[in-house]
This record gives structure tokens, sequence and C-alpha cells, in this order.
């Protein structure tokens, strides 16, 4: 190793360490601020099943139902109807939907939007979306903050994703609304990312 009286080689290559650490360093202190103020997605998943276009298509409010909560001493009502808000807050633009809470908007929904708050570690994704599932036989965990989301088309999801609204999350907050809307978003995109991906392979029209 080189030296001379203004230190080694590695002396002189300290101070652009420091300063790519420290940029790294902001970087993930301005993610978690991100995180903490609305909410963090960490997972989603898409079958090809998913038809944005007859979601688009729906004549009638997209069918909002909720399983846990996310703080302790709310109703599940109330989780109810603070999802279906944040939802037509922030949710997706696009679909143009209406967002309803209230099965008898939504008699025999072709699609049903689905939210499981304080999903536990065992919580079966697969069985979500069976008809018969209603809030007090689904599972939960109030010392979790995993939420589930999943787009049920009949028994089976096209589209689910995984996230957390943050620890001791107010329903009636502009976070927990952010959080509501940025899941919403990527359980519910516009493309259908399965097909997107196979076009990458082979020619589509």
């Amino acid at each position: 190793m080189t030296s001379s009286r203004f230190g080694t080689a590695a002396d002189a290559g300290r101070p652009r360490r420091i300063l790519l650490l420290s940029a790294v360093m902001a970087g993930l202190t301005a993610l978690g601020a991100c995180a903490g103020n609305q909410g963090v997605v960490y997972n989603k998943n898409f079958t090809a099943g998913y038809s944005p276009d007859s979601l688009a298509a729906l004549r009638t409010p997209l069918l909002v139902e909720t399983f846990g909560a996310p703080a302790a001493g709310v109703s599940q009502a109330a989780v109810t109807a603070s999802t279906v808000d944040g939802l037509r807050a922030s949710g997706p633009r696009w679909a143009r939907l209406g967002y309803s809470g209230n099965p008898g908007d939504a008699p025999n929904p072709a699609y049903r939007l689905r939210f499981a708050y304080g999903a536990e570690r065992s919580f079966s994704r697969q069985d979500f979306c069976k008809t018969d599932r209603e809030p007090g036989n689904v599972t939960t965990d109030g010392s979790t903050t995993r939420t589930v989301v999943a787009l049920c088309r009949g028994e089976r999801f096209v589209s689910i994703a995984e996230g957390s609204p943050g620890q001791g999350t107010d329903i009636g907050s502009e976070r927990f609304s952010n959080f509501v809307g940025a899941i919403g978003r990527q359980v519910m995109p516009r493309e259908n990312p399965v097909i997107e991906n196979e076009c990458l392979f082979r020619a589509c029209d």
C-alpha cells in the first residue's frame, strides 16, 4: 500500500465511502419515514384469471369485505367503512369503480375485495375467497399488523397482496386511508401482469 505525508491510499478513499454510506442511510431513513406515514405493501401475486376489463365493466359497486381489525377496540362495521373510504379517496382511479361494504348494493357480485387485518402466520391465503367465510370464522391476530388483501372472483383470488398499515393505526387517519389506497392500487392494476410477463417472450396482440 502506498503512503505519503497526506496519508495512505486507503485514507484517500475514506471520505468517498463515508459520503456513500451517508447517502444510503439517508435513503433508508426516508423510506422508513414513508412506510411509517402510510404503511407498506411488501408483496403481491396475480393469476392468469385477472381481467381488468371485466372488473372495470362492473355495473354495481365493488363489494368490500373486512375481517379482523388493524387496531383494538373498533367494530367490524367501522373497519369496513374506513376501508371503503380509503379506497374512494386514494384507490385505483383507472377503474372508476364504486365501492360498498353493504352486500345489498352488490347482489351476486362477480368480484369481491377482501381485507384481512391482523392476519396470523398460519392464515390460509388459498381459502380466503371461499364464499362461506364470515368475519367471525377467519382467524386474525391482534398482535400483528399483517394485512392480506385479495380480489376474489368466485371462490378463488385473481390477485392478492400483503402489507402493513403500521403499529397503532387509527382507522380514521390519513395514514390508514393512504395505506388502503396503496394496497388497493397494487391488488387491482390497470393491466394483467401475468399476460405482460408472457409477452416478453412471445408476440402478443
